[in-house]
């Protein structure tokens, strides 16, 4: 049984959350004065609204509330910034994939305004929608494993989040029901293929990895993988407003004795068979992450701390 976090160290945590833009950390913000024209000298006066310590808000901005400054930190190719495993990271953690609501809000706010509606059609254990509650948005969950979505409204109960609408289902079902043009921003962590399959080398033993909980077809082949993916991403290219994105988490990994890119792989599926435009890769170095050791004292094998994060446009 979870314990109930106390008011005061809740209060605390949601100080370190700005309700609008990005809480840009301080030798960030040192570096972002030092690096040349500033939001002011790019935005003509006309259009400027002064939002103090945030910077120049461009009132043209038709993406996201976001002032030149935190725009330009949150278009780094790199995730450095920490972020705390907080927000009953205990509780959430029994899912394998699940990832910091901070970070989630952070993208959320950079591809969204405020009360825009977020969709994540595979949520697990309702990181995306943890953000969204975060900053000020509103959100939908797609999760065929109930526990997980018990496990998300627990979390809102004891953090006093708002609780989003969420399915029970299969959620090419789900799509295939939802409205077309209906979704401001779709952000996701993709099951892994085939993630417990993997022969670990660090021992004769193979531990049991948490994803395994939502890898319903353990014979799946990479295609399969793909080609499944594929049919759920066409389907959100129909619930996704014109020239909004799509945000995808994605790791590599190894199998049989070799590397996969699976985020490489991935994006060029999507590419080729959607309509979507491949407009960026993101890394996320997660601190947070131990490493370990596979290969020694014979092979090389990296002990991965990073993950992708694929960003596709709708554009018609």
């Amino acid at each position: 049984m979870v314990r109930k976090i106390d008011q005061s160290n809740k209060l605390f945590k949601l100080a370190l959350v700005p309700k609008e833009g990005v809480d840009i950390p301080i030798n960030e913000k040192q570096k972002l004065e030092k690096s040349g024209a500033s939001d002011l000298e790019r935005t003509p006066k006309i259009f400027r609204n002064d939002l103090g310590e945030r910077g120049f808000y461009d009132t043209r901005n038709s993406l996201n509330d976001l002032t030149g400054k935190e725009w330009k930190f949150m278009s780094k190719s790199v995730i450095t910034r920490s972020y705390p495993p907080d927000f009953q990271h205990q509780l959430r953690k029994q899912h394998g994939g699940q990832k910091p609501p901070l970070l989630c809000a952070d993208l959320i706010k950079t591809f969204t305004k405020k009360g825009e509606m977020v969709l994540d059609p595979l949520m697990g254990v309702g990181g995306t929608l943890l953000g969204a509650a975060l900053c000020g948005r509103k959100a939908i969950g797609i999760e065929i494993n109930k526990r997980w979505i018990d496990i998300y409204k627990q979390v809102c109960e004891l953090e006093d989040l708002e609780v989003f609408k969420t399915f029970q289902d299969d959620c090419k079902n789900v799509l295939k029901k939802a409205s077309s043009n209906s979704i401001d921003f779709i952000l996701t962590d993709v099951p892994y293929w085939n993630m417990d399959r993997v022969e670990k080398t660090r021992g004769k033993t193979a531990a049991k990895s948490n994803l395994s909980q939502f890898n319903h077809r353990e014979d799946q082949t990479k295609q399969q993988w793909l080609d499944d993916l594929v049919e759920i991403f066409s389907l959100c290219y129909r619930v996704l407003k014109n020239r909004k994105y799509l945000a995808i988490f994605i790791g590599d990994m190894y199998r049989g004795k070799q590397y996969h890119i699976l985020s490489a792989d991935l994006a060029e599926a999507i590419t080729e068979k959607t309509k979507f435009i491949l407009k960026a890769n993101l890394v996320w170095y997660d601190v947070s992450k131990n490493l370990h050791v596979y290969g020694q004292p014979h092979a090389f094998i990296p002990s991965m701390i990073h993950q992708n994060i694929l960003i596709f446009r709708k554009e018609q």
